[in-house]
């Protein structure tokens, strides 16, 4: 009897073992994120797109197509683009979105909003911010109800290399029919 109770638990055992080891060497094996073509329009949601530039990946595991996120990497800056029902001014949403930055510890709100546009034309509000070791810029649109917000952050170097082209990223969003 008692032998029979040392093979049940050994048993029991070796499958808690197999789990917790053969599960984190599985997802290790599988990929955090998928390599996006330069040109490709990602949906964000609520009619909300934006275009990938060279080097963008999506980030599988951070993006919440139910809660209209999406979290891309581009060339080791996050960029992460949320799109909700919005009813209020363009100045009350980047201030709603300073207070979600400036939430963090350590964040803190760097430069004034200035204006700014998409390749569209949706008039748009954008700031800068610092983090721990890393700065950042953010940028708000209101369009039909739909607010859009955009946060990026990445080293100083990063930011300064890729500058451009996530700028052409945050002119390229899009709000339904592409206004």
């Amino acid at each position: 009897m008692a032998r029979r109770n040392l093979y049940g638990c050994l048993a029991v055992l070796a499958v808690i073992v197999a789990i917790a080891v053969g599960l984190p060497s599985i997802d290790g094996l599988l990929p955090g994120g998928r390599l996006v073509p330069t040109g490709h329009r990602i949906s964000v949601g609520r009619g909300v797109a934006i275009t990938a530039v060279d080097g963008t990946v999506l980030d599988l595991a951070r993006t919440a197509p139910l809660l209209n996120r999406v979290v891309l990497s581009v060339n080791g800056v996050r960029v992460v683009v949320e799109s909700s029902a919005y009813t209020g001014s363009l100045t009350e949403l980047s201030a709603r979105l300073r207070r979600k930055i400036q939430s963090n510890p350590g964040y803190q709100a760097s430069q004034r909003d200035h204006p700014t546009r998409t390749t569209s034309g949706v008039p748009g509000l954008q700031g800068s911010y610092t983090t721990p070791g890393r700065i950042g810029m953010y940028a708000v649109f209101v369009h039909d109800d739909v607010g859009a917000e955009i946060s990026i952050a990445g080293t100083q170097t990063d930011l300064h290399r890729n500058n451009e082209a996530l700028l052409d990223m945050v002119a390229s969003l899009t709000f339904g029919g592409g206004s």
